[in-house]
């Protein structure tokens, strides 16, 4: 099976890779490096190396809103009979504070990215997808722990980009 995880050089992204990797996936990693370090992947990798895995992993230096990138990768899955079967989707814009002071960045980068994403993965058929949202989406709440039936109402430009994510998933 064939997994294209986007941001998977994040901190989250990174360890679902190796997850991944040891349950025996293939695993494309889409990742800007604006947000992680290619360190994490190293790590990755070193421990694959031992496990001789290595050649199920491979790293593509890009972003998201890069529609034709993205056609690319589906091309060449293609080409070679292995299509992806899976999407998990860690890439975007994190900080709540930068989104504050640069919404449109993060309009731009969170939410047209992702429908950059969904737009090539329908034209290819790819229909399993895993959306890493954010706890930001709650807003300021005085239940604690968090749950999935807490009110929605979320305070700045980064948790209403991951909202609005969550809404278009569900269109």
């Amino acid at each position: 099976m064939k997994i294209l995880v986007t941001g998977g050089a994040g901190f989250i992204g990174s360890h679902t890779c190796l997850a991944l990797l040891e349950k025996g996936y293939e695993v494309v990693i889409l990742d800007s490096f604006v947000n992680s370090s290619e360190k994490s992947i190293q790590k990755v990798i070193e421990i694959f190396k031992c496990n001789k895995i290595i050649k199920n992993i491979k790293i593509i230096i890009g972003d998201i809103r890069d529609e034709n990138l993205l056609e690319e990768l589906f091309i060449d899955a293609q080409r070679i009979d292995k299509p992806f079967n899976a999407v998990i989707h860690f890439a975007g814009l994190k900080s709540v504070k930068e989104s504050v002071l640069d919404p449109l960045v993060y309009w731009d980068v969170n939410l047209k990215g992702t429908v950059h994403l969904l737009r090539v993965m329908n034209r290819y058929k790819c229909r399993t997808i895993v959306f890493s949202s954010s706890a930001t989406i709650y807003g300021v709440s005085n239940n604690k722990p968090l749950t999935e039936e807490t009110d929605i109402n979320p305070i700045n430009p980064y948790g209403r980009t991951k909202f609005a994510i969550e809404q278009l998933l569900n269109d």
